[in-house]
């Protein structure tokens, strides 16, 4: 990037739905590639689950902390989305490694988010240890007796209200900053402060895109991370059409 950070572009509350439109399309550009990224994060939401599943202490956190890292995992995404608008062809191989320019960026934004999850982790295991007393032994039956039992109704909106917090300020910090790297290189702490300026701009149409995001993380999670093979690639692609819309050129 250069020494003037880019400028945030107003748009209206229609806007994530274009983005997801042009993320759809691009998916099937090359779809081989792109199910691959979708393949990838799933099968690794799998095995980070099926891991923490009999752990009701981490099952949570674990859940949450795959959430953070995927779309780490979907930078290729962006690359591709990229030579489609350019008009050019990616191939797989190359997207895969498209983020090195900017390695150093993109590492510290990584960091960021792995501490960002691991105080999460860290956080629920304390919370959960001081004010949780109950019998359950596997995650669903720790989940609904917080969600159902009114002695823990405190830790609920506790819980809740933290990690949307949490959640909110490394959504805003990273929604658009890893695109804006790809595309401009630069220094992680800039893109994130150009991140945080386009929420701050646009803070209605993006939450809307946040809702969006949870509802289809929810879908991929409702089918047993088998919805991740198409989710993911498509919220990846429709996140750099968000990128191109929110950032000035």
């Amino acid at each position: 990037m250069e020494n003037a950070l880019p400028m945030p572009r107003v748009i209206d509350l229609t806007h994530p739905l274009g983005w997801l439109a042009a993320g759809w399309r691009d998916l099937w550009r090359q779809p081989s590639a792109s199910l691959f990224y979708g393949a990838a994060v799933a099968l690794t939401g799998v095995m980070i689950l099926f891991i923490s599943f009999s752990l009701p202490w981490l099952f949570v956190p674990s859940a949450s902390g795959f959430l953070l890292v995927a779309p780490m995992l979907a930078t290729g995404l962006y690359s591709l989305s990229r030579a489609y608008e350019r008009g050019e062809t990616l191939g797989l191989r190359a997207s895969m490694v498209a983020w090195l320019p900017s390695a150093l960026g993109f590492i510290g934004i990584s960091l960021l988010v792995l501490i960002a999850g691991t105080i999460w982790q860290l956080f629920s295991l304390v919370m959960l240890a001081m004010l949780y007393h109950g019998p359950a032994m596997t995650p669903l039956d720790l989940i609904h007796e917080i969600i159902v039992d009114p002695e823990y109704t405190g830790l609920f909106f506790l819980y809740v209200g933290v990690g949307g917090l949490a959640a909110a300020m490394v959504f805003a910090l990273t929604v658009i900053s890893m695109p804006l790297l790809l595309d401009r290189g630069g220094h992680a702490l800039d893109a994130m402060l150009v991140s945080f300026n386009v929420v701050a701009s646009n803070p209605v149409p993006l939450a809307l895109w946040a809702v969006l995001i949870m509802l289809f993380t929810g879908i991929g999670f409702a089918t047993g991370m088998l919805g991740f093979v198409i989710i993911l690639p498509w919220l990846g692609h429709a996140s750099w059409h968000a990128y191109r819309d929110l950032v000035q050129d």
